[in-house]
């Protein structure tokens, strides 16, 4: 049966043909479970973190079905003792960096990370560069802004909710103030000369402002 896989991060070295970070098709034997197609594809258990078959994750033992498609992710580094599981969304233009969990104008995922992870890992996991992201909420609390990104070293706890938006999603300005904000953003805007009010967007490529 045929399957759709793709790999992310370290892993893209055991992509056929070369096609790092391309979805790919492979043949497998019927009611094969994840565990059977890592060791198809060459990958060592051990490096394998977590696996999404059409989205969602699955255990080593799932079985597949033809035309499921399969993302597998890496551990990722940084941190010591257990896991976490940090409820991610990426919203607008972002959700593409969701691999498969992407549903067209967002992408909804359960990233595990090592204990004692950033945002800067999370984004490093996501493969999603700093400056593609915008307004970014942890938990409901406002951590950065575009151009504003204090929020790189906040560590993250088990079960946080992360929603990133594209440079282009605008804030409407009557809720930019009053609004819960982490403590590093906080900090950033109290010692900043405009308090926060001026912050950038992406423009198009005439250099205008959305």
């Amino acid at each position: 049966m045929h399957i759709q896989v793709k790999l992310y991060a370290s892993l893209n070295r055991f992509s056929p043909g070369g096609l790092a970070g391309t979805p790919f098709i492979i043949d497998i034997k019927e009611e094969s479970c994840l565990l059977e197609l890592i060791e198809c594809l060459g990958i060592p258990p051990e490096e394998t973190k977590v696996a999404f078959v059409n989205g969602i994750v699955q255990e080593m033992d799932w079985k597949l079905k033809a035309g499921d498609q399969v993302g597998i992710f890496p551990p990722v580094g940084g941190g010591s003792g257990g896991d976490i599981v940090i409820d991610t969304w990426l919203y607008g233009e972002l959700a593409r960096y969701g691999g498969l969990a992407c549903e067209g104008s967002f992408a909804h995922l359960e990233i595990h990370l090592s204990e004692g992870s950033t945002i800067a890992d999370l984004l490093a996991y996501l493969r999603l560069p700093g400056d593609a992201r915008g307004i970014t909420f942890i938990n409901g609390e406002l951590s950065a802004m575009p151009g504003v990104q204090p929020d790189l070293d906040h560590p993250l706890q088990d079960g946080d909710r992360v929603a990133f938006f594209h440079t282009l999603s605008m804030w409407p300005f009557q809720y930019r103030f009053g609004v819960a904000m982490v403590d590093e953003m906080s900090e950033t805007l109290r010692s900043s000369d405009d308090g926060g009010v001026r912050h950038s967007y992406q423009g198009d490529e005439t250099g205008e402002t959305g």
